[in-house]
């Protein structure tokens, strides 16, 4: 027996063969190949039909997020009423920040749109797989194969190459809708999830038809589609098994190392159990152009950047906090980032370890300043929680003074604010950064920016400046930050309270608002819990307790024509500033306010 009984060719002939004709009525010859129940032609009819709808989805996201962008580019005179472009606005982002909480399992919903999108998705595939009638041939004679168990497996096969083009870190999905590639992981794991649906679709039919026939042990013997059948359905239950949420976040390690190996042995039995059938072999053409170039291109960047490795310092800075000190000047020319966007760090000396890499925010700004020690320095601070991190915080707490001396490599930059925002931050009227713990990593580093397109006079140094009489719209800048003491705070505070004292136009307000969240009494306030503060560098205000997220989202849509708001925490933190956000888009779309134009971005701890 051979895995595979047919040569690698393009595609199989399309004219029917071994039906006894003389068995069938004239109706039952007709309804054989018709469309929609065609064997020879259901690839056509069903596979073509999925990539036709992904397709025209992407593109549909694609030139929203562009009209999107034209949009917010068109100029609009101050003061202007609501109009209908930014009630449809409104609407839209209502979708995307909408989000929902089920509290006996504790699961936090994907924004709106995702889980329109997915229903979306399911009930295309649903329907395209039930519309058709019979389920199964009314007489043997028409075929082994049931219609159903057809089109499922076509339908199954035509997801697999979207369903790995979401899951890329090197996304041309996340490329052409202008998003990053995290947040089209929601769409990856349910179409896995949807794909799973339709192989045992696929799958029993076959089975319940040749147990009717009593032809079930000589199938499995006699052909290799039985075994292979099986052989690529244990791996994706598996796969759909330990991706599921609960057990993927408990057991994340383990589960990314099997996660790759399981995958491989399921695409190779899955290519052998297609076995060249019709078009089969050309969605595995598709899926490893698009895996392998997305693959190659991640290698050929990270080899160029960084090498063999960048040296690095790993230190403590805080209860279960590590930063990672990264001379990126080091590595090859070209080495950039963009406030907010995010780098895979490969520890080098870690052993095991070194086999994976980790996404973490960059915290540190690029400076383009050639005399600037600060050039291509990458920070990275993350809190010690298990595997990795765990690792890393162990190693600095028994480091020498100074930290731990190792190499890294780093992939990528991805993400980041400035691919997502329709326009520049400088042009809102006012911006409110939200920031939950290690979430300040993301939004330090984009406030400070922010703050460093702002500055004027001798100062301003080498930092773009933008012009208050021409593009400077911003009058006021927000940053409040909640953290779990002092010790938490003390990482951030240098940069914060720095650029909070930072020269701007007098126009515009910096204010800076840190909440201690393990204090009892929320209503209690002083002036500074972290004592040794120089007098004339101090500018935030400290709190006791949680900061009402809500209440700050809507005092800033009513206060400004353009807000813009940055937020980045636990999903908890995020499902407040979220549903804040919706409310306030409502009221856009409903014509109430000030505001026209109020934008939402958010970064989560983990995918």
């Amino acid at each position: 027996m051979y895995f595979i009984d047919k040569p690698v060719i393009w595609h199989m002939s399309r004219v029917p063969s071994g039906y006894d004709f003389d068995a069938m009525t004239t109706a039952e010859h007709t309804l054989l190949f018709s469309k929609w129940h065609n064997w020879w032609t259901a690839d056509l009819d069903y596979a073509q039909t999925v990539v036709i709808f992904f397709c025209v989805a992407i593109l549909a996201s694609a030139l929203l997020n562009l009209a999107g962008c034209i949009r917010s580019h068109l100029i609009r005179p101050l003061g202007a009423r609501i109009g209908f472009g930014d009630r449809v606005t409104a609407l839209v982002r209502y979708t995307t920040s909408r989000q929902f909480y089920f509290a006996p399992t504790d699961w936090y919903s994907p924004p709106l749109a995702a889980v329109l999108g997915v229903c979306g998705l399911f009930l295309f595939l649903m329907g395209l797989t039930l519309a058709a009638r019979p389920f199964y041939w009314p007489n043997d004679a028409m075929g082994d194969s049931p219609p159903i168990a057809t089109r499922a497996g076509w339908i199954s096969l035509a997801i697999l190459p979207f369903m790995i083009a979401f899951a890329t870190k090197v996304n041309f999905i996340a490329f052409l809708t202008h998003t990053s590639h995290e947040k089209l992981q929601v769409f990856h794991r349910w179409a896995a999830f949807f794909m799973y649906i339709t192989s045992l679709i696929h799958t029993f039919p076959f089975i319940v038809n040749m147990i009717r026939m009593g032809m079930m042990r000589a199938m499995w013997i006699e052909s290799s589609f039985y075994w292979t059948g099986v052989a690529a359905l244990v791996p994706q239950t598996w796969l759909v098994l330990m991706s599921w949420g609960p057990i993927r976040n408990r057991w994340y390690e383990f589960f990314k190392k099997i996660h790759f190996i399981a995958a491989g042995f399921f695409m190779a039995a899955l290519f052998c159990h297609v076995d060249w059938t019709l078009t089969s072999w050309h969605y595995f053409w598709a899926t490893a152009a698009i895996y392998g170039l997305a693959w190659l291109l991640r290698v050929v960047r990270t080899a160029y950047r960084t090498g063999f490795g960048l040296p690095s310092t790993i230190e403590s800075v805080g209860p279960d906090l590590v930063r990672i000190h990264i001379r990126a000047s080091a590595s090859r020319p070209g080495f950039t980032w963009t406030p907010g966007q995010h780098v895979f760090i490969r520890v080098l000396g870690l052993h095991m370890h070194a086999l994976t890499s980790h996404p973490f925010t960059v915290s540190s700004v690029y400076v383009s300043s050639p005399d600037s020690d600060e050039e291509a320095c990458v920070d990275l601070v993350l809190r010690a929680r298990g595997g990795l991190t765990q690792t890393l915080a162990r190693m600095a707490a028994t480091a020498k003074p100074g930290g731990w001396s190792t190499r890294v490599v780093l992939d990528g930059p991805y993400g980041g604010l400035r691919s997502a925002a329709p326009r520049p931050l400088t042009e809102y009227d006012r911006v409110l950064f939200l920031a939950g713990g290690t979430g300040a990593t993301f939004a330090v580093p984009i406030f400070r920016d922010l703050v460093g397109r702002l500055q004027v006079g001798e100062e301003a140094g080498d930092v773009e400046v933008v012009d208050p009489k021409t593009m400077q719209r911003v009058s006021r800048i927000d940053f409040v930050v909640a953290v779990a003491d002092a010790e938490n705070y003390a990482w951030m505070r240098p940069q914060l309270e720095a650029a909070a004292a930072t020269r701007t136009n007098e126009a515009v307000s910096i204010n800076l608002r840190v909440h201690s969240t393990r204090i009892a009494n929320p209503d209690a306030k002083v002036s500074d819990p972290t004592g040794d503060v120089d007098e004339s560098q101090k500018s935030p205000l400290f709190c006791y307790g949680r900061p009402a997220l809500g209440e700050l989202v809507h005092e800033a849509h009513a206060s400004a024509a353009r807000v813009a708001v940055i937020a980045c925490g636990p999903q908890g933190f995020l499902y407040d500033v979220r549903n804040a956000v919706a409310s306030c888009e409502l009221d856009i779309f409903d014509g109430f306010g000030i505001c026209s134009d109020l934008f939402l971005h958010t970064e989560t701890y983990s995918w």
